[in-house]
């Protein structure tokens, strides 16, 4: 599978790697002499949170901690098997069930759509918009025969699509950040999710409905400018 995933692998584009920090206002990329905030860092402060203090109230706070961080430790396990693969190294012996979760869920992933990817760009990609916000997408490529930006996504329980707009806005700002730095047109972003349930999901966006996605993120990153949260500069 890894030699399957490998001989797609192109090259076409320097991608930069930028330094991330984390601090009160959130996580930040420097590039240059500024920090940029980060695509998250923007989605988090622009986002309506009465729903998820809703679900704070129900639940208690230290069951939502709890659910939070298996969600968090499960994620990154299943980024890790895509990562992995692309960069042709072996995945380390998992250490507990969450770790195995992560692994399963990731190879679920694979396993399931990575056959519609023709090309792959790059993975683990750190990409900018100068002057307004940076980020990190996992995969960048040729899917279903599309340039495409592409996020996995775990997942407690199965999505609708009306539930994901902020995956959607992701997706469109680092399309919009991939075009402006290295001349490219990309009008299609996909979220490839598997559930801790069981299942996948694929969810693509393309033509006028991700034009108006960016249109939307970029509103959301004006909101955040005018919050006096602006690119500052890098002390000395």
């Amino acid at each position: 599978m890894v030699d399957l995933i490998q001989a797609l692998i192109k090259r076409k584009y320097k991608y930069e790697p930028l330094t991330r920090v984390d601090g009160d206002g959130g996580r930040k990329y420097i590039y240059g002499d500024t920090r940029l905030p980060s695509v998250t860092t923007i989605l988090s402060g622009t986002k309506d949170q009465s729903h998820l203090d809703d679900w704070v109230k129900r639940v208690g706070q230290e069951q939502a901690d709890k659910i939070k961080n298996d969600a968090s430790i499960v994620g990154t396990h299943l980024h890790s098997v895509v990562e992995r693969m692309v960069l042709g190294r072996s995945l380390p012996p998992p250490k507990n069930w969450l770790m195995c979760k992560g692994y399963e869920m990731g190879y679920r992933i694979v396993n399931t759509y990575f056959e519609h990817l023709s090309e792959i760009w790059g993975s683990e990609v750190m990409l900018y918009y100068p002057e307004k916000y940076a980020g990190t997408t996992d995969l960048v490529g040729v899917y279903r025969g599309k340039p495409c930006i592409i996020d996995f996504k775990q997942t407690n329980k199965m999505k609708k699509r009306e539930w994901i707009e902020d995956y959607f806005h992701q997706l469109a700002a680092y399309a919009l950040a991939h075009d402006i730095v290295h001349g490219t047109e990309i009008n299609t972003g996909v979220v490839l999710m598997a559930s801790q349930q069981g299942g996948t999901e694929e969810f693509i966006t393309c033509g006028r409905e991700f034009e108006s996605y960016k249109a939307q993120w970029l509103a959301r990153v004006e909101k955040f400018a005018s919050q006096a949260q602006k690119p500052d500069s890098v002390e000395e």
